[in-house]
């Protein structure tokens, strides 16, 4: 239910005397074919379009603004750029004012759409862009804010409340930033480059000291990069450790993205080399906070490639597919790391999620503004921007090699479900109480064919010879079967390899289905009970060697939400990450391979938890970067919102799967280990997991625990015990 707003009416405005000029109609339409040569124009809602009006303009612009722009419809071309020269970055054509009530009307007509509910979330193709059109002033290609006036219809008009406005466009968007200033419904989260204001609009104004004023006071983020060449990992480390737990805490009813792409690789102006998948990551995060209503309304990007590939995975990403990979991330660069630590300085008095954090600053953080020039009487208007030449451009060559190696998974079904009791067949898992309570909220569940594991599948991971020596372990075997051959009867007849191979089978079963293509991810409802407390099979890590061994993958990611695994393994291309109290824990081992999460109290809060998932399990997962994920979890019999020592409410559940399933292309197993429980809770828990791997819109989030000391010491602690293998917690 992915709502579009487009208008072929938006290729009319462009420059009549400057051909090179970047804000052009090329932009638009290159968007546009991108999209339909993926399919996602037709997969969408269309919304139509339409004019502002008057009204709508003037809550955010003066009559005379309006006015003025009206008047230019008549003007001959000389007196276009004589108008154009009075503002900075500005040409006007004689259809630029019907352009951009259209571009205005049309973006307010995608949030009604989705506050109304007739569509999920949308985005907005709409020109020309709107973030730096002030109250009385045109600027930087700019004449009607479209993000600005689409809020304030929303505040003015509905029962929303609280609006997020996220800008990623290079340039800061100083407009929308002055219209919200003292307005504590909107939270105007701006990531900009700035160079200490040597970077356009070069104003103070857009350093991160400047939070807002009034009752408004706080509620304006600014993070200023003061250097160029920003990766991935540098805007990734934004999102983990400033935008998410702030946008959490806020909580709003609804995300508005002023969507410039002038920071993605190649672009002229923003001279950053964000790859166009890392909008798709951002984008879906952000979806899981406002229950997924999200409108991205475009703004800048000016290298047509990756402008249009970045416009098309955003709106990708709207739609629920999962989101490419992004490869490796390393450790955020120094001077992003510096930004953060100031912004979390700036914000820690008015937001409970910076009081203890770990990028706190004890000492003023210093100041350096570094523009001076005057305004000029006229500005510039022509011969402002060479010419492009993509065809020699190393950008090009690069952007085409990342285009091409950028794999775009979309299986047939979002996601399978397995479930296994010995005596059951899939035909009495689908009357079972789990199936039915999921049906009845979510609709039609892909059911995956139940089987069991069979000796020549465990031999792709062990030799039978191994089989025996786990068998003698748990004692099935006396010591005289221990010095005979085994052979495959003998194993196959033993009760606890068929145990096991019930166990395993539909574990292995949901593997297939993913790398066949059928299915995205997986859910795996185990109503049987695992081996034994201690043993050394581990259902995660045999079917993590399956899928290795069969589909030649490199790295598997698991996640023990609730157990300390002691398995002896020797495989390093499984990571697993373990989280378990110190209270229940008898052995630990770390390494390479191994990350124990660890708390001596005895429960890790909710606040705790969602720290500890942005500032260490998300930034080592992203450097990981793998290409199959298993959480495993176990639920007890009258446990309510708490997995063996973390609180874990069934939201809190579901937004841990939406936030692991951006990574390996979405490929991601729920493992239900022991579920004897037929709780309410249990049931809510895999609803809200479900609805996440399917792409359907969570619950928010609302974390009422607060930080303290104790919260900070254990994440640290956590962080120095594995810094030395992790260069995104090198920090």
């Amino acid at each position: 239910m992915t709502g579009i707003v487009y208008d072929d009416n938006f290729i009319t405005h462009k420059c009549l005397w400057d051909e090179n000029y970047s804000e052009n109609p090329q932009r638009y339409t290159s968007i546009l074919d991108r999209c339909n040569s993926l399919g996602l124009i037709d997969r969408c809602i269309k919304i139509s379009s339409r004019q502002a009006t008057k009204e709508e303009l003037l809550s955010k612009h003066t009559a005379e603004h309006i006015d003025l722009l009206e008047s230019t419809e008549h003007y001959n071309v000389e007196k276009l750029e004589q108008l154009s020269s009075r503002y900075d970055s500005i040409y006007v054509h004689n259809s630029t004012y019907r352009q951009s009530l259209l571009a205005a009307g049309s973006s307010i007509e995608l949030v009604k759409a989705v506050v109304g509910g007739s569509v999920q979330n949308g985005m907005a193709f709409v020109r020309p862009p709107g973030h730096h059109a002030m109250e009385s002033e045109y600027n930087g290609y700019c004449f009607i804010n479209n993000v600005a006036i689409a809020t304030q219809y929303l505040l003015d008009k509905t029962a929303i409340q609280k609006i997020l406005i996220v800008d990623w466009d290079i340039h800061h968007g100083q407009a929308t930033q002055q219209m919200f200033y003292e307005d504590p419904r909107v939270l105007y989260f701006s990531i900009h480059r700035y160079e200490h204001g040597q970077f356009w609009p070069n104003l103070r104004e857009s350093d991160f000291d400047h939070v807002g004023n009034g009752s408004g006071t706080g509620f304006n983020m600014n993070v200023p990069l003061n250097d160029t060449g920003m990766k991935n990992e540098d805007y990734m480390a934004i999102i983990h450790y400033l935008l998410i737990p702030l946008a959490t805490e806020f909580s709003p009813d609804l995300i508005i993205v002023s969507s410039g792409y002038d920071s993605a690789i190649g672009d002229p102006k923003g001279e950053m080399l964000v790859t166009p998948a890392c909008y798709a990551h951002i984008t879906q995060k952000l979806m899981s906070l406002s229950c997924g209503r999200l409108v991205a309304i475009l703004e800048g990007g000016y290298y047509l490639k990756s402008l249009a590939e970045s416009a098309a995975l955003t709106l990708r990403a709207l739609l629920g597919d999962p989101c490419p990979v992004i490869g490796s991330l390393q450790q955020p660069c120094e001077s992003v790391m510096e930004t953060i630590g100031n912004v979390i300085y700036a914000h820690s008095q008015y937001w409970d999620c910076f009081k203890y954090n770990i990028f706190y600053k004890e000492n003023l953080p210093k100041i350096h503004y570094n523009f001076f020039d005057e305004k000029p009487e006229m500005y510039q208007t022509r011969n402002m921007y060479p010419k492009i030449d993509t065809t020699t451009s190393s950008f090009d060559i690069m952007l085409n090699n990342i285009i091409t190696e950028t794999k775009l998974f979309n299986p047939k079904f979002r996601v399978g479900i397995i479930s296994k009791v010995i005596e059951h067949s899939n035909c009495n898992f689908k009357n079972s109480d789990i199936y039915q309570y999921l049906k009845s909220k979510i609709g039609y569940l892909h059911v995956l064919k139940e089987r069991q594991l069979t000796i020549e599948e465990f031999n792709i991971v062990y030799s039978s010879e191994y089989m025996k020596e786990i068998l003698d372990k748990q004692k099935y075997i006396d010591e005289e079967m221990c010095t005979i051959n085994i052979n495959k009867e003998f194993i196959e007849d033993n009760p606890l390899f068929n145990k096991f191979s019930f166990l395993v089978g539909p574990l292995l079963q949901i593997i297939e289905s993913i790398f066949e293509n059928e299915i995205n991810s997986g859910i795996f409802v185990s109503l049987i009970s695992n081996l034994g407390k201690n043993d050394v099979l581990n259902t995660s890590i045999i079917g993590a060697n399956y899928a290795i061994k069969k589909y030649y993958l490199k790295r598997i990611l698991i996640i023990e939400l609730n157990e300390n695994v002691t398995q002896i393994y020797s495989n390093d291309q499984i990571l697993v990450i373990s989280m378990h109290s110190l209270l229940n824990s008898s052995k630990t081992i770390n390494g390479n391979n191994r990350i124990n999460i660890l708390w001596s109290k005895k429960i890790l809060n909710e606040a705790e938890f969602t720290t500890m998932m942005q500032y260490l399990i998300l930034p080592v997962a992203y450097e990981y970067n793998p290409e199959l994920i298993i959480v495993s979890s176990k639920f007890y019999s009258n446990s309510i919102n708490n997995l063996n020592g973390i609180q874990m409410t069934p939201i809190m559940y579901g937004h841990l799967i939406q936030s692991l399933s951006t990574l390996a292309n979405g490929r991601l197993i729920l493992y239900e280990r022991d579920a004897h429980d037929n709780s309410i809770y249990r049931n809510k828990c895999l609803l809200q997991c479900s609805k996440a791997l399917l792409g359907k819109p969570i619950s928010k989030l609302c974390v009422t625990n607060l930080l303290n000391l104790e919260s900070k010491d254990i994440l640290l602690n956590n962080i120095k015990n594995h810094n030395n293998n992790w260069k995104s917690l090198q920090f």
